[in-house]
């Protein structure tokens, strides 16, 4: 009976110090989670991140690409409000939940007054049939996601002049309220260059776009686009590779506009984020 003791004391001492390793090894591996993303980010943000541990990644339970290298890239919304769960999980079957809190951010109300009314609110069956057909083949661009990680590299600012027109913010057109503005606007002298915000593919370049004129949209990879609007000349091509600072076109004032200025915005499949915010990385 003693000897019986001993072994069952053994083994009980044995079982203590394998579930004190296996939380070590679990502590470790969580480890290599836990510090790679802030703890908190402004609605309208564009999160990157790098995580070489991870063979899964879930945004709010919904898986999002990683690159070979453990790029990923998720958007935060205008409209984001509650705190979002970003799951990492390696083949080991660990895993880590990082929530992030949201910074709410103050918009602003712009109102702009002088549109023709056709620009606001058309009603001519051949318009409306234009803009639907304008905006599936837009609709069809934000879908692409290339296998690219350009999206990882600084963003510059496509063109110099004022800054006109803010992200988020509610716009009045002609005392009519429409949806939030996706980008911001730079007010800039008819003809001033446009440069590539970033490497990347183009995949729609049109001259005449009813609502925004002369328009670019530049792939990144993983979902992240830049748009660039009513510019007065396109200057490269569908599937042509661009580098960053390359000239795209010129400032314009196509489409919906009342005067010379560039529309910059950029975007993850379909949510678009604060090119600002970008800027300030």
């Amino acid at each position: 009976m003693h000897h019986l003791k001993l072994r069952l004391t053994d083994i009980k001492s044995l079982m203590v110090l394998i579930n004190r390793v296996f939380f070590l090894l679990f502590y470790l591996n969580v480890c290599a989670f836990s510090s790679e993303l802030s703890k908190s980010f402004p609605q309208g943000s564009l999160v990157i991140g790098q995580n070489n541990e991870a063979n899964e990644i879930f945004v709010d339970g919904e898986p999002i690409k990683i690159s070979h290298d453990g790029y990923y890239v998720f958007p935060i919304s205008r409209e984001q409000i509650e705190p979002i769960n970003v799951t990492y999980s390696n083949s080991d079957g660990i895993f880590l939940i990082h929530q992030i809190s949201i910074e709410e951010q103050d918009y602003d109300i712009q109102r702009i007054d002088g549109l023709p009314e056709q620009m606001v609110t058309p009603l001519d069956d051949e318009i409306i049939k234009r803009i639907i057909a304008e905006n599936e083949v837009i609709k069809e661009a934000k879908k692409l996601d290339m296998d690219l990680t350009y999206f990882k590299e600084e963003f510059i600012q496509p063109t110099t002049g004022i800054i006109s027109g803010v992200f988020g913010s509610q716009r009045i057109l002609n005392g009519k309220a429409k949806s939030p503005h996706r980008g911001i606007d730079i007010a800039a002298d008819e003809g001033t260059p446009v440069m590539s915000c970033n490497e990347g593919i183009v995949i729609h370049a049109e001259s005449d776009l009813y609502y925004t004129g002369g328009t670019i949209i530049i792939d990144h990879g993983h979902g992240v686009k830049s748009i660039y609007a009513h510019l007065s000349s396109v200057n490269v091509a569908v599937n042509q590779k661009v580098s960053k600072k390359d000239i795209i076109g010129k400032v314009g004032s196509t489409g919906r506009s009342t005067g010379p200025h560039l529309h910059w915005g950029v975007m993850v499949f379909n949510t678009y984020v604060d090119p600002l915010l970008l800027l300030e990385n």
